[in-house]
């Protein structure tokens, strides 16, 4: 199967989902093309260059299909993941004649013709789904996934080290000041990957590679997918974005994750009184019983090769009602679940 990935680049965990869905894929022996347009950082260009990633960063339709007219790309699906490369998806899905799918990351994603044409629409959480409930489109959940290391580094000793692993707005920074200036106060040793930058605080600026800092973080704060990606390494997560859910327990983590751990389901701002009872003198056996507790439902659910075999029963399911598949080598079609 060849497919094409479209995405605008942007510096969140929205490129970097799609990035890893397309290592994933190409380990699954599918043929990929990644279409990211509005990429204009070098460094970002280079780390793409060495994931091997085939890539295209043009956004014009007409010189994209002399591109893979020159390489002889022509694709069974086109998988999109941005609204402002909907239009480029359903372009070069009319030109080739094939099915075009979407993901709506977020809940502000336009509500527009072109989504209401797509083959099917693809939504990352159950909250997400209820909110488009009237589009008139075939429509899934698939959780996004990401890669879970094999095995996490034993007997460190714990200490108070915190991660922001975020991309903050203006409607977070409230939030990201009033913790940061709480960490700092009980004493918390705390940096920031990411966009986020206080005084008394590292702060690393976007990265690429985040698992050398996720292995040795005590605390991990954000949305989506960096608490996913904390929970895998075995690291306590706390949700904090635009609102505060705090940290994830077995007692949440099913209602934080229909929101997609975004901090919407209590919709309510960091308080640091309610803070300080966690955080200012943690007992290191409960956050480390908190981080066994996340790698283990992370192995069970958050696993990039389930969501990619989720998404690739999609993609045949697509393929197949499009018309216009040539059955697999293998013939095996593995159904899912329409909303």
């Amino acid at each position: 199967m060849k497919i094409i990935l479209t995405t605008r680049f942007y510096r969140n965990g929205q490129t970097a989902h799609v990035t890893d869905l397309c290592t994933e894929l190409m380990r699954r022996g599918r043929k990929v093309l990644l279409i990211i347009t509005g990429l204009h950082d070098p460094a970002y260009l280079r780390w793409l260059k060495s994931k091997r990633i085939p890539f295209a960063t043009a956004s014009n339709p007409n010189q994209l299909k002399k591109y893979l007219r020159r390489t002889q790309f022509t694709p069974h699906i086109i998988h999109n993941h941005s609204s402002h490369t909907l239009e480029l998806a359903a372009a070069l899905s009319s030109h080739f004649n094939v099915p075009s799918v979407t993901t709506v990351h977020y809940l502000d994603f336009p509500r527009s013709e072109l989504l209401t044409g797509q083959s099917a629409v693809i939504f990352i959480s159950r909250e997400m789904a209820e909110f488009f409930r009237d589009l008139a489109v075939p429509s899934y959940i698939v959780e996004n996934g990401i890669p879970i290391p094999p095995s996490l580094r034993q007997n460190l000793p714990w200490r108070k080290e915190a991660l922001f692993l975020a991309q903050v707005t203006a409607e977070k920074q409230e939030n990201f000041r009033s913790m940061t200036e709480s960490l700092l106060s009980w004493g918390w040793k705390v940096k920031s990957a990411g966009n986020w930058c206080y005084e008394g605080i590292a702060c690393l600026g976007w990265v690429n590679e985040t698992g050398p800092l996720l292995s040795r973080a005590k605390l991990i704060i954000g949305t989506g997918r960096s608490i996913r990606e904390a929970m895998a390494w075995g690291v306590p997560a706390w949700v904090l974005g635009s609102y505060c859910d705090g940290l994830v327990t077995p007692a949440n983590v099913a209602e934080l994750e229909t929101v997609n751990f975004s901090g919407r389901c209590s919709k309510k701002p960091f308080s640091p009184a309610e803070a300080e009872a966690l955080l200012k003198i943690p007992s290191p056996q409960a956050m480390a019983a908190l981080g066994a507790f996340g790698r283990e439902r992370a192995l069970e659910h958050y696993s990039i090769e389930k969501m990619a075999e989720k998404l690739s029963a999609v993609y045949q399911e697509c393929i197949w009602n499009s018309g216009c598949e040539k059955q697999s080598k293998t013939g095996n079609w593995h159904k899912m679940s329409k909303l």
